[in-house]
């Protein structure tokens, strides 16, 4: 377990601080998370001076010298937790280029950040006693979020793709899922994206590894795959639902596709055994009609 995060103690609480109020220059002893919830902030630094708004997440670094003086209008709220780091993983950064502050963190970080403070109020033993690996884990996402200046919030679970590419996707997937007896040609699927099929075959090889009409076949197997594992419905239903006419070509296509036939994939996974991997991201594949 060495190559993960590691803490000797971990505690914290909630202060509000009233107008103008300051916190003199102190040496950190540990490390501290300072979430800003109202109030706007000096935070000194090493002589280096950082206005943190509402909503900052600031990491104070262990051996800094630090002060703070909070808004001279208003009150300031925060929350805090200090933490005491033994190891830290292999693959981080070192700790001179870790960042002191985020004026925008991520949304994960955040949801961490008050999950991680609420498991503080609910261990009345800490500092005393040492945080336990889930504890340690969670600090361990928190801080991996925190350090990557390049995570982006998702808002969807799609990928970056190239324009046409996501076009014919979200088209051939809208075919799918309402009308999947009709069939669609490479032309079809073209004209949906708004360029030539063979510009578009060239941007679907490099952007899933697979031609456009290729790319629709497999998201119907795929969901047929999705829908052997979590529906009721039976092997010829799923066959019509997938667009395929005949249950008996739909079985060979499954069978040779994902190497075992639907009826075989769906008692394995009720036996515990878990499905085929995915041919496609799952940016790609149809959705169940909920």
């Amino acid at each position: 377990m060495k190559d993960r995060l590691e803490l000797s103690y971990l505690y914290g609480g909630e202060i509000v601080y009233q107008p103008g109020e300051t916190l003199k220059q102190r040496r950190l002893i540990d490390f501290e998370f300072v979430y800003i919830m109202s109030g706007e902030v000096i935070h000194y630094v090493n002589d280096e001076a950082y206005m943190a708004k509402p909503g900052t997440l600031i990491l104070g670094h262990e051996g800094d010298t630090e002060g703070y003086h909070w808004d001279t209008k208003q009150t300031t709220r925060h929350a805090y937790f200090h933490f005491k780091i033994e190891n830290v993983p292999s693959d981080w950064p070192d700790k001179t280029k870790w960042p002191r502050l985020r004026l925008n963190p991520h949304p994960l970080s955040v949801s961490l950040f008050r999950h991680i403070l609420n498991r503080t109020y609910a261990h009345t033993d800490w500092p005393a006693a040492s945080p336990g690996r889930c504890d340690c884990l969670l600090m361990e996402t928190l801080m991996d979020t925190f350090l990557d200046e390049n995570i982006e919030e998702e808002i969807c679970f799609e990928r970056s793709r190239p324009e046409p590419v996501r076009k014919a996707i979200k088209w051939m997937r809208q075919q799918i899922d309402e009308c999947p007896n009709d069939k669609f040609s490479l032309d079809d699927i073209a004209s949906a994206a708004g360029c030539t099929p063979k510009h578009l075959c060239r941007l679907f090889k490099n952007s899933t590894g697979h031609s456009p009409s290729r790319t629709g076949a497999l998201m119907r197997l795929q969901l047929s795959l999705v829908l052997l594992t979590r529906t009721n419905l039976n092997v010829s239903q799923i066959a019509v639902r997938c667009g395929f006419d005949n249950p008996l070509y739909f079985s060979r296509s499954f069978s040779k596709t994902f190497g075992h036939s639907p009826s075989a994939v769906r008692t394995a996974c009720v036996n515990g055994i878990p499905p085929p991997s995915a041919l496609l991201p799952n940016d790609i594949v149809p959705r169940i009609r909920w």
